[in-house]
């Protein structure tokens, strides 16, 4: 966990709310940002304590008022009930929205910080899902984390045995924007690589300096394109979901341009259908829809229109079957990819599909990337060829040891891990200096 985790430039976090409605209507809604927004910053947002325990770093930006900021401070680091004027931001601006969909609404990236740390201060639950735009060994790293809580930096170290040093490059980003610094704490519940990663390489093409100066008015006051312009362009979308428990999990969804998640229309709605091949045969996205039927989809452009959207609405798992009855163009774009008469690619085993009853568009460009021409999109898959010598560690579950579900429990019941000592910390460093050194060395000559 620690080489990867540690050295990733960006993270998607992942959250849901607190169960709504009665009965068979009860659910949880989806909530996720990325921290920090674009993977350009310079600075490293997850933060590896010890073998059991993470922080992510969280910067909300301050007003200069002292009444505003200390509000938002009580508010994330002290359970109090969220400021007016976040709840402004969170909400957003309503757009008018494109026929099928239910409500469009136009945000600041902070509004999607909150809306997740406010749900991670009501469930204690968080997934968080390490990225790395530029490194081709940068799998897509995911990890749960429990008994979360919003931190100050200043109790950070006391918990963890820390040096000001660690925080040091977290605290000048900060400074830098004019933000609060705070970080999500949990211990960790699961640990694993993600099969659908690592299918091609971005190049930077922008630096993010350039961005604000290049950005036209409309990116602050419109959406750009509409879903289908978008989803179009795309070879990949962030996935999440979250079961009735509050358990929050969040993976890739990747696939030729365009063909990582397509739009259909029916009965006036409009839904977005992902396509699932073969390689995990059961998935804990699928297991999660059975018990809470919402999913979030968060589509990070930054190639083709540079924004961000997140599509959200009632999700369900359905066969290749029932998608060919309901949306015969989308199961036909998968199966006949060159239009001819018979099927070139196998059937999925199964699709998720989202009723698109929400989307949010961030304001502000991202930095621009272009797909590196030796490592182009699926070069390797969950069930295609094995290519850059990493498909067969995907699928070697089997030999792995069950870990201690009822140690795991006492975990939990404990709450957050702390060790004021430092001593997990130091034996962590130890064991993880080799693997870090390697990956070190690795994006100095790779990145």
């Amino acid at each position: 966990m620690g080489a990867f985790a540690a050295t990733a430039t960006q993270v998607l976090a992942a959250s849901g709310s607190t169960a709504r409605g009665v009965l068979w209507g009860r659910h949880r809604e989806c909530h996720a940002a990325m921290l920090p927004r674009h993977g350009e910053t310079g600075i490293r947002p997850i933060l590896v304590l010890n073998d059991g325990a993470v922080a992510v770093a969280v910067y909300l930006p301050r007003t200069g008022h002292p009444g505003s900021d200390l509000a938002v401070e009580q508010w994330m680091f002290e359970g109090a009930a969220l400021p007016d004027r976040l709840a402004d931001v969170l909400r957003g601006e309503e757009q008018a929205s494109e026929p099928g969909i239910g409500q469009t609404l136009l945000r600041d990236h902070t509004g999607s910080v909150v809306a997740l740390v406010d749900a991670v201060r009501a469930t204690g639950n968080l997934a968080l899902l390490a990225l790395h735009q530029r490194d081709p060994d940068a799998m897509g790293l995911h990890i749960t984390l429990f008994g979360v809580e919003g931190v100050r930096p200043e109790q950070l170290v006391r918990d963890y045995g820390l040096v000001d040093s660690d925080l040091e490059s977290h605290r000048a980003y900060a400074h830098a924007e004019n933000a609060m610094l705070g970080y999500l704490v949990g211990g960790t519940e699961e640990v694993f690589t993600q099969c659908s990663q690592n299918l091609f390489v971005k190049e930077l093409v922008s630096e993010p300096a350039d961005v604000a100066a290049e950005a036209p008015p409309e990116v602050a006051t419109e959406a750009p394109v509409s879903l289908e312009q978008l989803l179009a362009a795309q070879f990949e979308s962030l996935q999440v979901t979250v079961d009735s428990s509050g358990l929050p999990g969040a993976s890739p969804r990747n696939g030729q341009i365009g063909g990582a998640a397509l739009i259909g229309m029916r009965r006036g709605r409009k839904y977005v259908l992902i396509p699932y091949h073969p390689g995990n045969a059961i998935h804990g996205h699928a297991a999660k829809l059975w018990t809470n039927r919402r999913s979030a989809l968060v589509v990070s452009d930054d190639h083709t229109y540079r924004r961000r959207a997140t599509i959200s609405g009632v999700a369900r798992v359905a066969s290749h079957a029932w998608v060919t009855k309901r949306f015969p163009a989308a199961s036909r774009a998968v199966t006949h990819p060159d239009g001819g008469a018979e099927a070139t690619v196998g059937i999925p085993v199964y699709w998720f599909v989202t009723r698109v009853d929400e989307v949010i568009w961030e304001r502000g460009l991202l930095p621009q990337y272009r797909l590196s021409e030796g490592r182009a999109v699926c070069t390797i898959n969950a069930g295609g060829q094995g290519r850059h010598t990493k498909q067969p560690k995907y699928f070697d579950a089997g030999t792995v040891e069950p870990y201690d579900i009822a140690q795991q429990h006492h975990r939990e019941a404990s709450g957050r891990p702390t060790d004021p000592s430092g001593i997990e910390r130091s034996e962590w460093l130890v064991t993880a200096a080799s693997a870090l050194a390697a990956r070190e060395e690795h994006l100095r000559t790779t990145v």
